[in-house]
């Protein structure tokens, strides 16, 4: 009799030692959802061409192209950050008053934080370098020839990328391109 309540008590045991492996001691509470984090990307290629007109400086045709690269994530609660990295490739320009050829070179990294919905355009001004054969960097270096404009969904999904020639107002709309 002694070894069946050995057995049992052991039997008992096991049971209410699973038991309480399986069963937690404090009843858990609803945690609120978390949104995930959402990465989008995008990269295009864009043609430029138009006059850039710097103050103290002649007007510049430009002619070229720029590849644009905008990664997104969303934040927690809405809105996030926009990295945007711009590259120029083989852009030239011909100054309007003395003939004279121009390179621009250079790529710029810009983080800007966006706002959660409505989302609007994000605008930036890249930084490049300006250069006169055979001649060294022309002042007032660095320039910022090219306008970036970025729209985007709420989510943080990439829309549309612009890029256009500035024509020294900020205004901007001499030429541009679309992606």
């Amino acid at each position: 009799m002694r070894g069946r309540l050995v057995t049992a008590a052991t039997k008992t045991s096991i049971v209410l030692a699973l038991l309480g492996l399986t069963t937690p001691a404090v009843p858990a509470t609803a945690q609120p959802a978390q949104v995930a984090q959402l990465v989008h990307a995008r990269t295009v290629l864009l043609p430029l061409n138009g006059t850039f007109d710097e103050e103290d400086a002649e007007p510049i045709d430009i002619t070229g192209s720029i590849r644009v690269t905008v990664v997104t994530r969303t934040a927690p609660g809405g809105g996030g950050t926009a990295r945007i990295v711009s590259n120029l490739g083989r852009t030239i320009g011909i100054g309007e008053d003395t003939g004279a050829r121009y390179r621009f070179a250079g790529a710029d990294i810009d983080t800007v934080a966006y706002p959660p919905d409505p989302v609007t355009p994000l605008t930036i001004r890249p930084t490049f370098l300006k250069f006169w054969p055979p001649g060294p960097i022309v002042p007032p270096n660095p320039i910022q020839p090219v306008e970036v404009n970025v729209t985007l969904a709420a989510n943080g999904t990439i829309n549309s990328i612009t890029a256009e020639v500035d024509d020294g107002d900020s205004g901007g709309d001499i030429a541009s391109a679309q992606s």
